[in-house]
């Protein structure tokens, strides 16, 4: 198998978002629109005419190169419409340049790789094809009993806040976000991520009140083929308190179940995250993040944050 490493001027992005579009694996994550938005400077791995692809999230620092994994771009790895095996897999990892290089990347589920610089790591999904009766009868008793306390604390839920007044409630002075962000840059990210996701019915926003109508929880869900990804959410005291994130959560499962899908719900924010997701019946999942450290030591040292 020969595999290309092609810079971002390089890529016939026609062809990769043909890939993506048809992949068995194929990720909304992985086009090259948002992309784009993430890492401008997007390197790839392309095997096949654009039957396999890989992108590569890149930067540089003190002239060192980075290959990692964007908050907001979960798991990419390869992807392809044929057979994905764990040879094929790994002969792409070994195919990205290492020298004097640090790589962090997060795999998609259909990647599997055995290998000592591969760490497994927990997301958690819920199915919603069964009717919404049948999902909430498994909610656990303390995440019913949350339920009802959101209810009586006069919650209210709704769909369709704009972009601009999702990020201006969470970038407000003590509201928790997940994932955090705390670069301008990453906000103005997220920013174009949710206009763009809305503007091609890919996204959704939904926002929790409360009972004096002061917006106290937002989220945003982005769609992936089959998928639904809690991308981002965010939730001051007062929707911690109230456990406004709870109701939130139930009405959208309320409002897309008995639909063949699945959802990512791992960006929940709460006081007990573990506790929250396994209340709502979600699945603990595992997916492979591969790490390696080619750099001089000296360069460890300055570079840790990946």
């Amino acid at each position: 198998m020969k595999i290309q490493y092609l810079k971002n001027h390089e890529i016939n992005f026609v062809r990769w978002d043909n890939c993506i579009n048809n992949a068995l694996n194929g990720s909304v994550f992985a086009y090259s629109w948002y992309l784009n938005i993430i890492c401008e400077d997007w390197a790839a791995l392309v095997s096949g005419d654009y039957k396999y692809v890989m992108p590569l999230l890149f930067k540089s620092e003190f002239k060192k190169d980075i290959f990692y994994s964007h908050k907001l771009g979960q798991r990419l790895g390869v992807f392809s419409n044929l057979l994905l095996s764990e040879d094929i897999v790994a002969k792409f990892i070994n195919t990205i340049p290492k020298y004097n290089s640090l790589i962090s990347i997060s795999l998609n589920k259909s990647n599997k790789l055995n290998s000592p610089e591969v760490k497994k790591l927990k997301t958690y999904e819920l199915d919603l094809i069964q009717s919404y009766k049948k999902i909430s009868e498994k909610y656990s008793n303390q995440f019913q009993k949350d339920l009802q306390k959101a209810k009586e604390n006069k919650i209210t839920i709704t769909k369709g806040i704009l972009p601009n007044d999702l990020i201006n409630f969470s970038i407000n002075k003590g509201v928790r976000s997940n994932p955090i962000l705390n670069r301008k840059q990453d906000i103005h990210k997220l920013r174009m991520i949710i206009a763009n996701s809305i503007r091609f019915s890919l996204g959704e926003t939904y926002c929790a009140y409360d009972e004096n109508n002061t917006m106290c929880a937002a989220s945003f869900f982005i769609k992936s083929k089959r998928k639904l990804h809690l991308l981002y959410a965010a939730i001051n005291k007062i929707g911690l308190k109230s456990n406004a994130f709870h109701l939130l959560i139930d009405k959208y499962i309320e409002v897309h179940s008995e639909k063949d899908l699945t959802l990512n719900i791992e960006n929940v924010v709460s006081n007990n995250n573990v506790e929250f997701l396994l209340g709502i019946g979600a699945i603990e999942c595992k997916y492979n993040n591969y790490y390696k450290n080619k750099l001089p030591w000296i360069y460890k040292l300055l570079i840790k944050k990946y």
